[in-house]
């Protein structure tokens, strides 16, 4: 990769850190993620994103390791909601499309760390896994936007599109296809292929859903449990997260036949792009047109959401013993799909 495109990768990465990765969090809330709003986590994105602008050496893998510290928390929070799933389905409490959208938010808590440490890795000067150099580099916007971006975004639609089998569809396929392709940077280029083949049909699945669900003024979505998304503000503003989900839908489709192209070049031997090249379209297009966009619209559209009276699973346990059901702007996937 030339100066100007690692350039150009640093400088996503660093947006990615210091604003997608706490805009990302305070969507999920403080009942997934603590203290989700805590000026804790951009700072440590700003040190992530100090870590990215600094030389190679000591000060800048210390760094990272600050923002690999938080992204550890943020494991944990998976986890711990990865153990609650298991006692929710076990109960009976966990519709398919909240069991969906609670996956593909366990791994975009824990595919940051994985970021983190290639971070540190590359950032020290040393290999990882077999691994070094631009390789890791590369891992770090990865899984900054595919890896939590893409995941958050596949959940959130299946959470508030609870009636969309496509968004069901790609709540599920995002995590598969972003192991998939973690599983062939070991297994070989094929593997990876198959991965990128996933993990694009599972976000085109999102998109799609997301156009009919979210990005159309025809009526309200429908929430996980049957509820409505009453979307708080001016009309123009709803009509504008609108528009940022629908611009994240065609960026998304269209940036990902990119991504196919050269992954399927690397598998099977012909001409396909650049690194620099798939920096300057993939990369820029998926973090700012795709992931950046439709959580700012997200963001918006999710604000409020109004559930109706007969709330299954775990709202209707909290309904009988009295807890208020409401889900107010951030709160966490878990609460209102079940």
């Amino acid at each position: 990769m030339s100066p100007a495109g690692a350039a150009l990768v640093s400088g996503l990465v660093v947006l990615g850190m210091v604003v997608v990765l706490p805009l990302g969090l305070r969507l999920l809330g403080p009942d997934v993620v603590p203290a989700a709003r805590s000026v804790a986590w951009p700072l440590a994105g700003v040190a992530g994103a100090a870590a990215v602008v600094l030389p190679h050496g000591t000060v800048s893998a210390l760094l990272a390791l600050v923002l690999a510290v938080g992204t550890a928390v943020l494991a944990l929070a998976g986890a711990r909601l990865a153990v609650r799933t298991v006692r929710d389905v076990r109960a009976g409490r966990v519709a398919a499309a909240a069991l969906a959208a609670r996956a593909a938010t366990v791994t975009a808590l824990a595919m940051p760390a994985v970021g983190a440490s290639a971070l540190v890795a590359e950032r020290a000067g040393w290999g990882l896994l077999g691994f070094s150099g631009t390789y890791l580099a590369l891992t770090v916007p990865h899984m900054l936007y595919a890896g939590f971006g893409a995941a958050l975004v596949a959940g959130t639609v299946a959470r508030l599109a609870a009636t969309e089998g496509l968004a069901v569809a790609g709540a599920w396929g995002v995590p598969l296809g972003t192991v998939l392709v973690l599983v062939g940077y070991f297994v070989g280029d094929v593997a990876e292929l198959v991965g990128a083949g996933v993990l694009t049909l599972a976000l085109w699945a999102t998109a799609v859903a997301a156009v009919r669900s979210l990005a159309r003024p025809s009526g309200p979505a429908r929430a996980a449990g049957g509820g409505h998304l009453a979307a708080p503000g001016s009309p123009a503003s709803t009509a504008g997260a609108r528009a940022l989900v629908g611009t994240g839908a065609v960026v998304v489709g269209l940036s990902m036949l990119l991504a196919l192209w050269w992954a399927a070049g690397e598998a099977l031997g012909f001409a396909h792009p650049s690194l620099d090249v798939m920096a300057a379209t993939h990369g820029v297009a998926n973090a700012l047109g795709f992931v950046l966009c439709t959580l700012l619209g997200l963001r918006v559209l999710a604000a409020r959401q109004v559930l109706p009276h007969e709330i299954e699973g775990v709202d209707e346990g909290r309904r009988d013993a009295g807890q208020d059901t409401t889900r107010g702007p951030g709160r966490a996937p878990e609460g209102s799909a079940a």
